[in-house]
């Protein structure tokens, strides 16, 4: 955007200011974006989850009932706004905000197509964690300020939940960093390159004679000190296909679903145990925000996992019409951004999915499946990950000895990797399943008695 504005402004304005104008373009254009996608969203989840419950859902507003969420829009933000006597009337007021804030500061870091980053961060997987975490402040805080409680104790299952998920798709995203070496978000979709399961290990052997439509060359990604080859590249090298993504990309996913609130980790708003949840005491704009932010976690969610496992914008033809050049390197971000897209609306398609395929879990049995099998699946997946950068990048010198794989090609080494990764975690997930799925041991007491 930067460059876009100093070609059309020239000298007219100081530098600075043309940075400045283009850093506000493009918060502009994400949040625009971000709410936009959100109508689309409730109107899609509202229309998918009536006909899996062979209801017609919105159908009188507009056609195909598409203008509904805009007047449920205007609904919302003429309604009253009612604040309980008793409520701390700031920390009432402030936690929608603090929930919505940094859940849309998330989307700033994404990188929507090939080139289409709108900042950079060397830290971006580690900033969208922090951020996100962020949104339980808000949530507690709505529960503390209402004076309810069924809103405090709402609150306190958020929490709860937040905290518990938190940590198992924290630790499936360290298998990325792993892979990757690093935790910059614009580097993982040039990482995923290449062919399936294989990634870019297929490398050309006359580089003069290699198609331009199928062999690119591979620098992995900007600034990139290795040096470049010509590697298959059909934009099909996505983690989710090996062993270790497939894995981490499941974990991460569940997880998502619990920080998201979503089906069957719904528990926080139990409108049958606790009414509404932390949401309770908030009607109009206020329950609005409280629902914008539910949802722009859920997309941006759905989008960290596309980049992370499923190849970002990575897919067919985007490298081939990016080696065109001329005009079509902008034929290929339009491309490579219509992928990611695609990606993240089939995650959230699947959310609607579950939500309208399954029931709700209770608190205890979504506790134990956070602790006692995600938890340990992903410990052991992050083994597998840094077993698997071993066999396909370190020499017999950094393995003492032990492995030598030097004279083995890239594609052989990958093979090997994913072999004995694929064996770990199968063994693995076996284990834990069998461990999880054996009945509790009976206790009998003297009289007889079955111990509770």
């Amino acid at each position: 955007m930067t460059d876009i504005l100093r070609s059309w402004i020239g000298s007219a304005l100081p530098d600075w200011l043309i940075v400045l104008i283009a850093y506000l373009l493009v918060t502009v254009i994400v949040l625009f974006y971000a709410v936009g996608n959100f109508i689309v969203m409730v109107w899609a989840e509202r229309r998918v989850v009536a006909r899996m419950q062979d209801r017609l859902g919105p159908n009188r507003v507009g056609p195909a009932g598409l203008l509904q969420p805009i007047a449920d829009a205007v609904k919302m933000f003429t309604k009253e706004d009612i604040v309980p006597r008793s409520a701390d009337r700031w920390v009432h007021l402030l936690a929608p905000i603090v929930s919505l804030a940094p859940v849309a500061m998330m989307l700033a870091v994404v990188p929507w197509g090939r080139g289409w980053e709108p900042i950079d961060l060397n830290v971006a997987l580690l900033y969208m964690v922090a951020v996100s975490a962020v949104s339980g402040v808000g949530l507690m805080m709505a529960g503390w300020g209402s004076n309810n409680k069924f809103a405090l104790l709402g609150a306190m299952r958020a929490v709860a939940q937040l905290v518990s998920y938190e940590i198992p798709a924290v630790t499936a995203l360290l298998t990325v960093v792993i892979l990757a070496g690093g935790m910059s978000l614009m580097e993982l979709p040039y990482l995923q390159a290449g062919v399936p399961v294989m990634g870019a290990t297929i490398l050309c052997g006359d580089p003069a004679g290699c198609s331009p439509l199928l062999y690119t060359t591979m620098t992995s990604f900007p600034g990139s000190t290795t040096e470049p080859v010509q590697a298959l590249d059909l934009g099909l090298g996505w983690w989710v296909f090996t062993p270790v993504g497939l894995l981490g990309f499941i974990v991460f996913f569940i997880a998502a679903l619990a920080e998201g609130e979503r089906t069957p980790f719904d528990i926080p708003e139990a409108d049958s145990e606790i009414v509404a949840g932390y949401m309770t005491e908030y009607s109009g704009m206020k329950f609005a925000t409280f629902y914008i932010a539910q949802y722009i976690l859920n997309f941006a969610l759905s989008a960290l996992a596309a980049v992370a496992f499923l190849g970002g914008w990575q897919g067919p033809g985007v490298a081939a019409l990016a080696n065109m050049g001329g005009p079509w390197v902008h034929v290929a971000a339009a491309l490579s951004a219509f992928y990611l897209l695609a990606k993240i609306w089939l995650l959230f398609f699947v959310m609607i999915w579950l939500r309208g395929a399954f029931p709700r879990l209770r608190v205890d049995q979504l506790m134990d499946f956070a602790w006692k099998l995600l938890l340990p699946l992903v410990l052991v997946n992050i083994v597998s990950a840094s077993l698997m950068v071993g066999l396909t990048q370190w020499t017999s010198a950094q393995w003492g000895g032990l492995i030598s794989l030097d004279g083995v090609s890239p594609w052989q080494r990958q093979l090997i990797a994913i072999l004995v990764t694929a064996i770990i975690n199968i063994a693995a997930a076996y284990w834990i399943l069998s461990i999880n799925q054996r009945p509790a041991e009976v206790e009998w007491d003297e009289e007889g008695i079955v111990a509770p």
